[in-house]
């Protein structure tokens, strides 16, 4: 799947649009020349302005509204990651304003249209068509804030992660630096930025495997903080989502070397906050950089991830101590789902072929 937002255009500003057609009304009338006498000249000229402005402004308006999909005719993951990072309800309000533009500015082209082919008087026509320019502008000044406000929504948007919401998903989770992207990058195709600090994922990054030719998808998700879901910032939330919509299997990251910056005490206390949370989706817990950890730590966080009945796996992502046997498990669980999207896309291939013949 693509980004749904991802041929959203640039939205110009009022003053820009304003600027846009009243210079490309000045051009078409230059470039035209008109027939007849004095006065079906200047109505010809000054009626060819006015249509172009209003041309110009609706055709800019008209591809938002075209280009920008409807939040409630998305899947829910994206619909959620809307809401997170946009107001949908201003959304909806600045596209509404922008249809009422591109009514009234129809409505006004074909009035001042009119009046200009009744009226006798050059003068009185130029004016006319001052009226119009004006009376255009006064409503993109007054659309000018949900302008504004569409086009910080769409540098927003179009950022979306792109994932493929059919495939079997693995959903990569655990406090910042404690080796998620590495991971990601171990298991799968993608190259994410990975680096010695907190909070080096910005977003979602997506990677994908494939293992005796069926496909799986690993997401890697922001840090979770060890705090209420109310307090996380968008960042956070995006990962939240990521667990709620797209998960079948999450792998859960403890770093019982602690040079992420979290002690265990902490990583131990997030995970019982997520495992409550989403104790309906199967979990495998992952102990990475087990080559540097010290061996009580790992014991203190076997022992308690054994108490809720999971059997953890000792791993390195650096190295790839453990990444085999972590794969392994991941398509035990998550295979019969990709082995069910293998079935239906050969179905559609073989309807396809019988179609053809």
């Amino acid at each position: 799947m693509k980004n749904p937002f991802e041929k959203m255009p640039t939205v110009l500003t009022a003053d820009e649009l304003i600027d846009k057609a009243f210079r490309r009304a000045e051009k078409a009338a230059s470039a035209f020349t008109p027939q007849g006498g004095k006065v079906a000249k200047a109505r010809q000229r000054e009626e060819l302005r006015v249509r172009t402005v209003s041309n110009v402004v609706r055709d800019n308006l008209r591809k938002i509204l075209d280009r920008t999909p409807g939040v409630s005719t998305l899947p829910k993951f994206y619909q959620e990651l809307v809401d997170t990072l946009v107001d949908r309800d201003q959304f909806h309000r600045s596209l509404a304003r922008v249809n009422w533009a591109i009514k009234t500015i129809r409505t006004l082209e074909q009035r001042y249209v009119e009046k200009i082919r009744y009226e006798r008087d050059p003068i009185e026509i130029a004016k006319l068509r001052r009226q119009f320019y004006g009376r255009v502008a006064d409503i993109l000044k007054d659309i000018g804030d949900d302008l504004e406000y569409l086009n910080k929504a769409r540098n927003v948007l179009k950022d979306l992660p792109v994932v493929d919401l059919e495939l079997p998903t693995v959903v990569i989770a655990g406090h910042p630096n404690v080796g998620k992207s590495t991971l990601l990058r171990a298991l799968t195709n993608a190259k994410p930025e990975v680096a010695s600090y907190p909070f080096t994922t910005k977003g979602i990054n997506v990677g994908q495997f494939e293992e005796h030719y069926l496909r799986y998808q690993v997401i890697d998700t922001p840090g979770l903080l060890d705090r209420p879901l109310s307090e996380r910032n968008e960042v956070e939330k995006q990962a939240i989502l990521a667990l709620k919509h797209l998960g079948d299997v999450i792998v859960y990251i403890f770093d019982p070397s602690e040079y992420c910056g979290f002690p265990i005490e902490e990583q131990m206390h997030l995970f019982e906050e997520i495992y409550s949370e989403f104790g309906e989706f199967p979990f495998i817990v992952v102990l990475n950089k087990a080559d540097i950890a010290e061996e009580e730590k790992m014991k203190t966080i076997e022992e308690f991830v054994k108490s809720k009945g999971l059997e953890p796996l000792r791993v390195s992502a650096l190295t790839g101590e453990g990444l085999d046997e972590l794969k392994r498990r991941v398509i035990e669980l998550v295979r019969p789902k990709a082995e069910e999207l293998a079935r239906k896309i050969m179905e559609k291939e073989l309807e396809r072929f019988r179609e053809g013949l």
